[in-house]
């Protein structure tokens, strides 16, 4: 599973490729109804993608962002010390603890691109020649 968050002064939005075998890919964009830094959208995107991952049953998973703190928090390397991702950080890791087998890697940005470019199509970016992606609201 890839992720990313991103955020705006004026919007918030998510990416997210779910892969099984390399044959079957999910991709979705979302927009969020929040005003959150980047690094919440990326704790976000992932409580997101874990409470999907979990209703489909999910029992291992490799996840992969290019959110070195992120990640790094999520891993244990780092101690998730901020009072505003302490939250998101806490719900992810009871998320992830429901799995029998879950691995978070950091990747660099150019191997992130499509999630990158899904969550900015979701607050609403232009695409190149100008043309934006279409807006479906989503409910949580």
């Amino acid at each position: 599973m890839y992720f990313d968050g991103s955020s705006t002064s004026t919007s918030t939005g998510v990416g997210i490729v779910l892969q099984f075998p390399p044959q079957h890919r999910w991709f979705f964009s979302l927009k969020l109804d929040l005003d959150c830094t980047n690094n919440q959208a990326e704790y976000e995107a992932l409580v997101i993608d874990l409470s999907v991952l979990h209703d489909l049953h999910v029992v291992r998973v490799l996840i992969f962002d290019d959110s070195e703190l992120v990640i790094n928090q999520l891993n244990g390397t780092f101690q998730c010390m901020s009072c505003t991702l302490a939250p998101y950080h806490m719900v992810d890791s009871y998320l992830a603890e429901s799995f029998d087998g879950i691995t978070f890697k950091h990747i660099s940005c150019g191997q992130n691109t499509v999630v990158d470019e899904l969550a900015q199509i979701a607050f609403g970016a232009q695409l190149l020649g100008g043309n934006s992606g279409p807006m479906i609201p989503v409910l949580r």
